[in-house]
């Protein structure tokens, strides 16, 4: 049946706009692009993102939810270190960093859809 994680798709509003999120501000790296779709190669899955508009060409919009349901958590080296530079890039940190009960360090923010994405180590 299900063997393995294929990949993350967000469907976001203003494609342009998160791009300068994930790419210019948490430095993603594109692995692939074509008009209305992005996406980013994050060890053996990838994050694409397809702007909303575009989206419909595989599924129709009544199909769709709002934007912003979604926690992407994303493996850093140094949490504390990756929100020093991403606040110097003007990401807005909104939790943390912070220890877990567990032991996990973590931090939050938003990207442009309102999307979490947690900072983890």
């Amino acid at each position: 049946m299900i063997t393995k994680l294929f990949a993350i798709c967000l469907i976001v509003e203003d494609l342009a706009k998160s791009r300068v999120f994930y790419e210019d501000q948490l430095g993603l790296t594109i692995n692939s692009q074509d008009g209305g779709f992005v996406d980013y190669k994050l060890g053996e899955s990838p994050l694409a993102l397809f702007e909303k508009k575009s989206a419909i060409a595989m599924f129709p919009a009544q199909y769709m939810r709002p934007a912003g349901g979604s926690v992407i958590a994303l493996q850093v080296d140094n949490v504390e270190q990756t929100c020093l530079e991403l606040r110097s890039e003007g990401v807005e940190i909104f939790e943390g960093p912070k220890q877990t009960s567990w032991g996990q360090t973590v931090a939050y923010t938003h990207d442009p859809d309102g999307n979490i994405i947690e900072l983890t180590s």
